[in-house]
């Protein structure tokens, strides 16, 4: 049988979230992981056609073969700047479409560097289709087009609300941390020690603590604006943080002649937020999409993530302290 999706990582918190915002599409669904007595809990809970299949993402043979039995392959074993690789390699091997959940910087540069590799294999790779780099991209989309004008600067942060925060989410996170506070500047990577040019913006109706951190968020809102000077911000860890029980993301953009336009994004609980959006990817990439290397925006379009999550847009006023 030839399923819709291969779900990498099914078993984790957020591969149960995404396997069963896929069921909801109607979409069937080939449940793959190291732990198949967890994957069959999985699967329990799931309505529509699933069903399991042990994968180790690091072993080839056992990879390629759940890969033949599925039309595209939906990833969310992390750390992907270690893990995302082989998984890709794979996919343009075997020609199946590629989407990730990743938020990492070095990840998602690493998937959309393979963009030549892809167009010439016919095979679309989507990264990021997450709420990080999937809501915050919405936004810069949305204040580039009411801009009129290629952005000088753009600025962009997120604030998830989490039930919890997973063992491979925290895994992530530490293996990325290093790479310390990495910016555009004139249009060239940066990086500087983590806590170089923190700030406070006010957005989600709270004055937030920032980092410019080296996540996703910052490629995505550099490829959507086309701007030399941007920086994505997350949250101090040093800090308390301040929330209401939704996920905000923040863009603000701004031209050479100091115009300058903002705009905030609230949807739910992060996790589910990034499982709806991955699984509407999946949706429109089997419908037919694009080969090459891409961000869900820029290969979707600025409504991607208001139609997969029901997100709330708001124009707001640029505050500064």
């Amino acid at each position: 049988m030839t399923y819709d999706v291969l779900l990498l990582g099914a078993a984790g918190h957020s591969g149960r979230s995404v396997a069963a915002a896929l069921a909801g599409h109607g979409l069937s669904v080939l449940l793959a992981g190291r732990h198949p007595d967890r994957l069959a809990q999985v699967a329990t809970e799931l309505d529509g056609t699933v069903d399991t299949r042990a994968v180790d993402v690091l072993n080839a043979g056992s990879l390629r073969a759940a890969m033949a039995a599925a039309a595209a392959v939906v990833n969310t074993v992390g750390p992907f700047a270690r893990l995302g690789g082989p998984v890709v390699d794979a996919c343009l091997a075997g020609g199946v479409p590629y989407i990730d959940i990743a938020n990492e910087l070095p990840a998602v540069r690493a998937v959309l560097a393979r963009d030549e590799e892809a167009r010439a294999r016919g095979v679309p790779l989507v990264t990021g289709a997450g709420f990080g780099p999937g809501a915050t991209e919405t936004l810069v989309l949305r204040l580039v087009e009411r801009l009129g004008r290629t952005p000088d600067r753009v600025w962009v942060a997120t604030a998830p609300a989490v039930e919890r925060q997973s063992a491979g989410v925290r895994e992530t996170i530490a293996a990325t941390l290093p790479e310390g506070a990495t910016t555009y500047v004139a249009g060239a990577l940066v990086r500087q020690p983590l806590g170089t040019g923190a700030t406070t913006l006010t957005f989600g109706g709270a004055r937030r603590p920032m980092l410019p951190g080296p996540v996703g968020d910052l490629e995505a809102a550099r490829l959507a604006s086309g701007a030399g000077n941007v920086v994505a911000f997350i949250a101090d860890p040093t800090r308390d943080a301040t929330g209401d029980g939704h996920s905000y993301a923040y863009a603000e953009v701004a031209d050479a002649a100091g115009r300058q336009l903002a705009a905030e994004l609230r949807v739910g609980e992060g996790v589910r937020a990034s499982a709806a959006i991955a699984a509407e990817t999946a949706r429109r990439v089997l419908a037919g999409a694009t080969p090459g290397a891409w961000t869900p925006g820029r290969l979707f379009g600025a409504g991607l993530v208001t139609d997969a999550t029901g997100a709330c847009v708001e124009l707001l006023t640029v505050q500064r302290s």
